[in-house]
């Protein structure tokens, strides 16, 4: 476990923290967030209301070609990010950049959506429709067939990458912090909790991408509600402290004064990276 554990470590410095000031990653999908954004005219807001329609089913068609309607593809793609990206994600950003982090949390969050629109339109575009009458896409075709074949091997390269992260970062997490709760507070082995959960997984998983998307659907608008009640209710007994709370998030935006390392050394990039790595990972993009 403890070699596991370095190796998970090793390769999560190599991605998030190269190098360790502003690394790479980070400026490169911020980076392409910026971009797109202002390649596309700011579609995020232009089209937003666009966007709601579709969730909302104005444009689905029976006959339409695909596995799930517009509103089944958002909670898919929520039930992945409502709860560990939102909860933990915001708790371990203040925790290392200070409460100035939520802003370049939010920051990420508005160019994230033109990331997530170029992903999810990409993903329609190059799709291909099987004999069955399914379909599959998603980045590995379009780096395929939107690049060319010289580009395949980057094709094959993301598909096994995201083989490990549905295993570890889909699951793994999850899991883990269900168990955990679960033990530390009803004191119900993490075995128990192991089982249920992937038994629970599995039949729906098994069912492939029509069920997920039927359940989530189910449950999402359930988990949403409860997730933004718990919210406004956190607020409302705490409504004092609303209007302070915004004033330190912006103050500490650009003058953080605290952060993992105690008062005072919480410096500026330390704030700003570690709000756009929850932010990046909270919103999917």
């Amino acid at each position: 476990m403890e070699t596991f554990e370095y190796i998970v470590g090793t390769l999560n410095d190599l991605v998030w923290s190269t190098p360790t000031q502003f690394p790479i990653m980070i400026a490169t999908l911020l980076g392409f967030g910026i971009f797109i954004t202002l390649k596309l005219g700011f579609v995020q807001i232009r089209k937003f209301k666009h966007g709601v329609l579709s969730v909302m089913g104005k444009y689905d068609h029976p006959e339409a070609v695909g596995d799930v309607n517009h509103f089944q593809a958002l909670t898919t793609a929520l039930s992945a990010t409502v709860g560990i990206g939102n909860i933990a994600g915001v708790a371990i950003a203040i925790h290392y950049g200070g409460p100035g982090a939520l802003f370049w949390m939010w920051v990420t969050a508005f160019f994230g959506m033109a990331v997530k629109y170029t992903e999810c339109t990409l993903a329609v575009k190059y799709r291909v429709q099987n004999a069955d009458g399914s379909v599959s896409g998603g980045p590995m075709y379009y780096i395929e067939k939107g690049l060319g074949q010289n580009w395949k091997w980057l094709a094959v390269f993301f598909a096994v990458m995201a083989v490990f992260s549905s295993f570890l970062t889909g699951n793994a997490v999850q899991a883990n912090t269900v168990a955990d709760t679960l033990n530390s507070t009803f004191m119900i082995p993490v075995w128990i909790t192991g089982l249920v959960t992937a038994s629970l997984v599995g039949f729906v998983i098994i069912g492939g991408i029509k069920r997920i998307g039927r359940v989530t659907a189910s449950l999402m608008p359930l988990m949403a509600l409860i997730y933004v009640l718990g919210a406004l209710i956190i607020l409302a007994i705490n409504i004092n402290d609303v209007l302070p709370a915004f004033a330190t998030i912006f103050e500490n935006a650009f003058t953080p004064k605290a952060g993992a390392f105690g008062v005072g050394s919480g410096l500026f990039l330390t704030t700003f990276v570690w709000g756009i790595k929850r932010g990046l990972f909270s919103n999917e993009a």
